[in-house]
C-alpha cells in the first residue's frame, strides 16, 4: 500500500537587497579615520616617551627663560604676559634652552646687558679700540717747594744766660753771614773767660820764672779750645787776648746767609743749650717733592730731567733733574716722594708753593684703555667689552702703569678690543641688576600647599 507523504517544504530562496548608494565610500572613509587615529596614537605615545627621556636628563622642572619685570618671582618658559600685571615678559639675561642663567661674564654679581640703539644715544656710550702704544713718556706729578735741607741752619747756643737785646732776624727777613742776631748776658761764658785769662796769665808768668815750677797747670790751648766749643767767637778770642778783660756778654752772629723762617727768642728770655733761638735757610736753591704713585716708580730713574710750574706764576716753568726717588712708600697714600733740585737765585720760588712736576718717564709699548673705561670695585677691576647688537660684556681685567693718556691692561684683553670708554657706570648698574634678577629668578619656587612631590 503505497503511503502517501507530505513532501517536505523547500524554504525559499532569500530575498536579494540592493546596496545603498555611497556605502562603499563610507567604508573607505571609515579605514581612513582609523588609520589617522592610530597615527595619532603612535605620535602622541612617541613624544610621551621623549619628554621623559628628556625629564630623566633635567631637573624633571622647565627651564625659566623669561620673567615679569614687576614680579620676578614669576618665570615661564616661553614668552607672554604676566598673569599678575599683565606686562610682557622679558627675557632672562643669560639664560639659555639649555639651562645656563645667571652671570654670563668673568666678574661675580655681573650679566651681559642688551641696550637699544636709542637707549645707547640717550646715555651717551662711548667706545674705544684698544691699542698697544707707549703709556705716559711724560709724568705729571703734583709737587710743592720746600727748603734744600743741607742748606738749613738751626741756631743754637752752647751756653746758658739771658737775652739782653734782639738785634735783628725777624722771622722772612733777609740775614747775611756775621751779622749780629742778638746780645746774651751769660755768667757761664764770664767765668769760662776768667778761667783763659788766668790760664793765660800762668803761662806768662812760668816763663819769667815767677812760679813754683812744681805746679802743674792747664794747657793754654785747651782753655782755647773749651771757648770755641763754647760757640764764642773768633774775633772775641782775640779780644781777650788782646785785652786781657773778660765780658759777660756776648754777640751771636749768622753763620750763614739766608732767609730766617723761625725766630724763638725774644728780649729778655733765659736760654739754654738746648733751647732753638734762629731756623734760616738759604733758598739759593731749593727742593720739589712730589708724590709719585708706588705703580711707576719703575718708570722714573734719578737723573731723568724735569720740570717744575707753580700754580701762583702760570706760563714759567723751571728746569731741573730728578735728584732723589725715597725709598719708602707711605701707608696712607700709598705714594713716593720725589725730589726735584731747582736753582732759586732770584727767589721767586718760595717754600710752601704748589704746582706740577713733569718728569720724562721711560716709554715702553704696552696695552693702553682710557682712564674712564675701567670700573673699580675693589676687589675686582673690569671693563665692557662692546659687541655688535648693542651687547656689552663685563670682563675683569689686571691693570699696571697709570698715566693721563690711560691705564695700562695687563691680562683680560688683546689689542682690537673695543670697551666701553664713557658710561662705564650707568652700564655697571644695568648689569648688577640684571644679574640679581636673574639669580633671584634661578631660585626654585618654594612647593603650593597640598602638592606632592
Amino acid at each position: 500500500m503505497n503511503d502517501t507523504h507530505n513532501p517536505v517544504p523547500t524554504p525559499a530562496p532569500p530575498e536579494h537587497h540592493e546596496v545603498p548608494p555611497g556605502a562603499p565610500f563610507m567604508n573607505v572613509v571609515r579605514w581612513v579615520l582609523f588609520a589617522g587615529l592610530l597615527v595619532l596614537a603612535v605620535l602622541a605615545i612617541g613624544s610621551y616617551v621623549a619628554s621623559r627621556r628628556s625629564a630623566s636628563h633635567t631637573s624633571g622642572t622647565k627651564q625659566a627663560l623669561y620673567h615679569c619685570p614687576m614680579h620676578p618671582s614669576y618665570t615661564s618658559d616661553r614668552p607672554g604676559e604676566c598673569p599678575i600685571c599683565g606686562m610682557n615678559l622679558e627675557k632672562i639675561p643669560g639664560a639659555t634652552a639649555s639651562g645656563t642663567s645667571g652671570s654670563d661674564g668673568n666678574v661675580p654679581g655681573l650679566a651681559t646687558v642688551e641696550l637699544s640703539p636709542e637707549r645707547i644715544q640717550m646715555i651717551g656710550v662711548r667706545t674705544t679700540v684698544v691699542d698697544r702704544r707707549a703709556l705716559g713718556s711724560t709724568l705729571e706729578l703734583v709737587g710743592f717747594v720746600t727748603p734744600d735741607e743741607s742748606r738749613v741752619q738751626r741756631i743754637q747756643l752752647r751756653v746758658s744766660g739771658s737775652v739782653q737785646r734782639i738785634h735783628g732776624g725777624n722771622t722772612g727777613e733777609m740775614v747775611q753771614a756775621g751779622q749780629p742776631l742778638l746780645s746774651l748776658y751769660s755768667p757761664e761764658l764770664y767765668q769760662s773767660e776768667q778761667e783763659f785769662l788766668i790760664e793765660t796769665g800762668l803761662r806768662d808768668t812760668m816763663s819769667h820764672g815767677g812760679a813754683s815750677m812744681g805746679m802743674q797747670h792747664d794747657d793754654p790751648a785747651a782753655a782755647r779750645r773749651r771757648l770755641e766749643l763754647m760757640g764764642v767767637p773768633a774775633a772775641e778770642i782775640a779780644r781777650l787776648e788782646r785785652e786781657h778783660k773778660a765780658s759777660s756778654n756776648l754777640t751771636l752772629t749768622s753763620p750763614v746767609t739766608g732767609t730766617v723762617l723761625e725766630r724763638m727768642v725774644s728780649d729778655g728770655q733765659n736760654v739754654s743749650p738746648d733751647t732753638p733761638l734762629f731756623t734760616i735757610a738759604d733758598l739759593r736753591r731749593v727742593w720739589v717733592l712730589a708724590d709719585l704713585y708706588e705703580m711707576d716708580v719703575a718708570r722714573l730713574t734719578s737723573g731723568a730731567r724735569a720740570e717744575f710750574s707753580a700754580d701762583g706764576m702760570p706760563g714759567r716753568t723751571f728746569a731741573g733733574r730728578i735728584d732723589m726717588i725715597y725709598p719708602t712708600v707711605s701707608s696712607e697714600t700709598r705714594t713716593v716722594k720725589v725730589r726735584v733740585a731747582l736753582d732759586n737765585p732770584s727767589g721767586v720760588l718760595r717754600p710752601g708753593m704748589f704746582g706740577k712736576v713733569r718728569a720724562a718717564g721711560s716709554a715702553t709699548p704696552v696695552l693702553v684703555v682710557p682712564t674712564e673705561a675701567v670700573v673699580d670695585a675693589g676687589e675686582h677691576r673690569y671693563v665692557f667689552l662692546a659687541h655688535a647688537g648693542g651687547r656689552f660684556e663685563p670682563r675683569e681685567v689686571s691693570i699696571g702703569a697709570t698715566s693721563n693718556d690711560g691705564v695700562e691692561v695687563r691680562a683680560g684683553l688683546a689689542a682690537g678690543d673695543t670697551v666701553v670708554s664713557s658710561a662705564s657706570f650707568l652700564i655697571d648698574s644695568e648689569s648688577r641688576l640684571k644679574a640679581a634678577i636673574a639669580g633671584m629668578s634661578a631660585q626654585p619656587a618654594p612647593p603650593s600647599p597640598g602638592v606632592k612631590r
